[in-house]
């Protein structure tokens, strides 16, 4: 048995299709179906169930490939040296809130690690952005984790936790005060997004319970109306600089209030994936400036 043929199972098990997997090693389908027999006469095992044009991994492929993967990794290593270069394409899904925060710092770091990967970047809302990972039309997103997030098929790396706090235009005085803040029109955030859903109903208590004068969609924009003096909003701080740049005052929720996880999402089985190992790598590696924490 060839090694080359692991290899072929090891990505097959990646890619959940023996047409990507064929496509991925640059052989023809019919020679991906051949060094499968050949592997599985090797060990009289047999190593993928076959469903129409699906496969499911075997138990023992399933064990094969935790023992073998790392390995198989290594050898590539020593093979074409450490500093060889990762080449193909990393579909990266962000959503907007995190955009200016994440992208320049983590473009700037893949463009370092990996020169010749191909990176695109495809905005969404997060529950559009998981299920595109989900169905593999995303290798990866960075987006507000749900509070059911499934850990079965997709894997989760915290990257910022940010909680609630109540912004109000610097000129409100005293801002903290309870009745200051039930007579202040207020701004709200997307009710469709995880953010404008979880401050909604803290943002209808604080302010007395009125509905909000305007919605938005940019939380930079939220900032800015507060910091003109239209009103006050619920909102999250992962980027400090906007309470800096922006005349704002910043009030601590209750220690019990809610946060936001924003996390990379990608599915377990990708994860020997070369452009997604290094995109995770980077992540890990690297430390986001904290949300605004009071």
């Amino acid at each position: 048995m060839r090694l080359e043929f692991l290899i072929t199972v090891m990505t097959i098990v990646d890619k959940g299709s023996f047409a990507l997997a064929a496509k991925a090693v640059n052989i023809t389908p019919s020679a991906v179906s051949m060094q499968v027999k050949s592997v599985e006469q090797y060990f009289e095992k047999a190593l993928f169930n076959r469903t129409g044009q699906s496969v499911t991994p075997t138990s023992f492929a399933r064990d094969l490939y935790q023992r073998i993967g790392p390995l198989l990794d290594e050898l590539e290593q020593l093979r074409g040296g450490h500093q060889s270069s990762v080449t193909g394409q990393l579909k990266l899904g962000t959503i907007s809130i995190m955009q200016p925060i994440i992208l320049p710092p983590l473009f700037n770091r893949l463009k370092l690690s990996a020169p010749q990967l191909e990176i695109s970047c495809i905005p969404g809302r997060s529950n559009e952005l998981i299920d595109a990972v989900k169905v593999g039309n995303l290798d990866a997103a960075i987006v507000a984790e749900p509070s059911n997030a499934s850990h079965r098929q997709l894997d989760w790396q915290l990257l910022q936790e940010a909680p609630l706090c109540v912004i109000t235009p610097r000129i409100l005085t005293p801002a903290g005060n309870k009745r200051v803040l039930e007579n202040q029109p207020w701004i709200a955030y997307d009710r469709t997004t995880s953010l404008g859903k979880l401050s909604r109903n803290y943002s209808m208590s604080i302010f007395g319970g009125k509905p909000p004068t305007l919605e938005l969609q940019s939380l930079e924009g939220v900032v800015s109306m507060v910091s003109s003096g239209y009103g006050s909003a619920v909102v999250i701080m992962p980027d400090p600089r906007l309470a800096k740049y922006y005349d704002i005052e910043t009030i601590p929720l209750s220690r019990d209030a809610p946060s936001l996880r924003f996390s990379l999402v990608s599915r377990k089985i990708e994860n020997r994936d070369k452009p997604l190992v290094i995109l995770k790598k980077i992540i890990k590696d690297w430390h986001l400036p904290d949300a605004t924490r009071l």
